[in-house]
């Protein structure tokens, strides 16, 4: 006798159980058409957004040409956004761009600082770290043999700390020889430690550390090593001058500019741009102590000064410079809006 309201709860169990797959269905049928409706909406408004920049910018052209101007020249050249917003500030409301882009030449000048010692001239004990293939090693070899020709070459140690890529050893070696010069490696703290002691009578002690990646967390072990050893070094942070400006951005904050005595931009005469360079170490006030534009040994390396690295970013910007380079429209109608 129960049997029948037995059959019929299980049939309103079952049905309802299949009303509710069918309400997910339905939902996920929903779903997928509404990310459908989704994907579609934003490639219209990338449509748009496009053109609306196109219209956007022509209308920027007509309109307080002198900020436009010198927006543009600092964006070709590589400078940052927030760098260009502050120069401007200072500039916009002249009006004779003549005057008005002197002035922010001259401000940019005066933001780069240069290092106040000079290994070449005055030897110490110095250490380059940076990332994989920025020169770090033959930036080694170019300081070593300036110093070599203005002193003795006998004077010098060369320290290997690069027990990880297959050659480096053998390639400061190579200098070494050229140079007359003792080539050390030390794989360690400990030794490291030692070597330096061994060599407190020298004139120039160079130490040509390991190249990792900015992300790689043995950059820290770098760091520590040297912030620890007994002998006070110089620390140099080695630049590509051709890296994007927000890569420069993550190796020199990777790099700790606290920890940093100053910089060296390399492969100068391999860039289009070094603005971003530039308007990376500006923003963490660290000073340049040479810069590179080859790969001779010794010629091509020469003492930071600020009008050369200016100029040469501005001539870069000219030779190289165009429109895909510029901020975008937007970021410029911020700035101009009130100028």
């Amino acid at each position: 006798e129960t049997t029948p309201v037995v059959e019929e709860t299980d049939n309103k169990k079952f049905n309802e159980l299949n009303e509710i797959e069918n309400i997910k269905t339905d939902e996920k049928n929903s779903s997928h058409d509404f990310l459908q409706l989704h994907d579609e909406i934003n490639q219209l408004r990338n449509v748009i957004e496009s053109q609306t920049e196109i219209i956007s910018w022509n209308k920027l052209l007509n309109k307080n040409k002198n900020s436009r101007k010198i927006l543009q020249k600092l964006s070709t050249s590589g400078f940052g956004f927030d760098l260009s917003k502050s120069l401007l500030d200072d500039a916009k409301a002249i009006k004779d761009y003549q005057i008005a882009w002197a002035k922010i030449q001259n401000r940019l000048e005066r933001y780069i600082k240069i290092t106040k010692h000079n290994a070449i001239d005055e030897g110490g004990v110095i250490a380059l770290v940076g990332p994989t293939g920025v020169g770090k090693t033959t930036t080694i070899a170019k300081i070593a043999s300036q110093y070599a020709i203005k002193n003795k070459s006998d004077d010098i140690v060369l320290i290997s700390t690069d027990h990880y890529r297959i050659g480096a050893h053998e390639q400061i070696s190579i200098y070494g020889n050229i140079l007359n010069a003792p080539v050390v490696a030390a794989y360690n703290k400990a030794e490291l430690d030692k070597v330096l002691r061994l060599s407190k009578d020298k004139g120039l002690v160079l130490i040509d550390t390991v190249g990792f990646s900015q992300r790689d967390k043995r950059v820290n072990e770098i760091i520590d090593t040297l912030s620890e050893l007994s002998v006070d070094v110089s620390t140099y942070l080695v630049l590509s001058a051709n890296s994007q400006l927000c890569v420069q951005k993550e190796i020199i904050n990777n790099y700790k500019p606290k920890f940093l005595n100053g910089a060296i931009i390399t492969k100068i005469d391999e860039a289009t741009q070094i603005g971003g360079a530039l308007t990376c170490l500006i923003q963490q006030e660290l000073p340049i102590a040479f810069e590179t534009n080859g790969q001779r040994v010794p010629e091509d390396i020469c003492r930071a000064k600020e009008s050369n690295l200016i100029n040469t970013a501005l001539k870069l910007g000219e030779e190289f410079g165009n429109i895909d380079s510029i901020h975008s429209t937007e970021l410029y109608s911020e700035i101009l809006e009130n100028v």
